[in-house]
């Protein structure tokens, strides 16, 4: 049997079934703690059905906080923003066509910096570690917790990105760091855009993600959890 659970802005609704059938159903007013409505509903929807905790095999949660902190512009994490695309790229702002009050919010630190590749994996040119740490040392003066970086071509070899991650992370271990080649595509702005709102992201991920496993480990459930993504598949 498998739970499914939709966190809205006003409520979570929550299914239980087994075999593409519905079992049980219920919804629940959504809580300011996002463990509370999601342990309310399944718990709900458990007792209903007089199922127990062990027969779950999996648990898929839908939500659309990501979307709603974007919309409403707040749980946003101050970022940096750095390019390994020199000395080529750097005519193609970052954060370009954005809504002004989005990127005040964020209040980007934006950097450009050696580095980067060829369609044919050819490089740009190498990546610099003094320049790295001398970014990383700028980045330190400021609060900010997370780090979007992006390397032209970064999907067709992802080195360089991982590189300037490392050296990063050796002056500043505590911060968060989103790397492009992981997240989008070969278009470098496009890709950037999807990095830059990961790294925004990520400590409210961080927090969402906690608050469901909680509710699971109060209701005892040891089922796998999966979260939908936009194209309603699942990871």
């Amino acid at each position: 049997m498998q739970i499914g659970v939709d966190v809205g802005g006003t409520n979570t609704d929550g299914v239980i079934m087994s075999e593409g059938k519905v079992l049980v159903s219920d919804k629940k007013v959504t809580t300011s703690n996002v463990a509370d409505g999601v342990f309310n509903v399944i718990k709900s929807v458990l007792d209903k059905g007089k199922i127990s905790a062990d027969k779950i095999t999996s648990v898929m949660v839908g939500t659309t906080h990501f979307t709603n902190a974007l919309v409403e512009r707040k749980k946003l994490q101050k970022i940096a923003a750095i390019r390994l695309c020199l000395p080529a790229s750097d005519s193609l702002v970052q954060m370009i066509g954005w809504p002004e009050d989005l990127v005040s919010t964020l209040n980007p630190q934006k950097f450009f910096a050696k580095g980067g590749y060829e369609v044919d994996g050819r490089e740009i040119s190498p990546l610099d570690p003094d320049e790295i740490n001398k970014i990383t040392d700028e980045i330190g003066k400021q609060d900010i917790e997370s780090i979007a970086i992006n390397s032209v071509y970064s999907p067709l070899k992802s080195e360089m990105e991982e590189r300037a991650a490392e050296l990063i992370l050796k002056k500043l271990p505590n911060v968060k760091i989103s790397l492009s080649h992981a997240i989008g595509k070969v278009g470098l702005i496009e890709r950037e855009n999807a990095t830059i709102i990961n790294a925004a992201l990520s400590k409210l991920a961080e927090d969402i993600i906690e608050a469901f496993e909680t509710a699971l480990i109060n209701l005892n459930i040891k089922a796998p959890l999966y979260i939908s993504q936009n194209d309603g598949t699942l990871m």
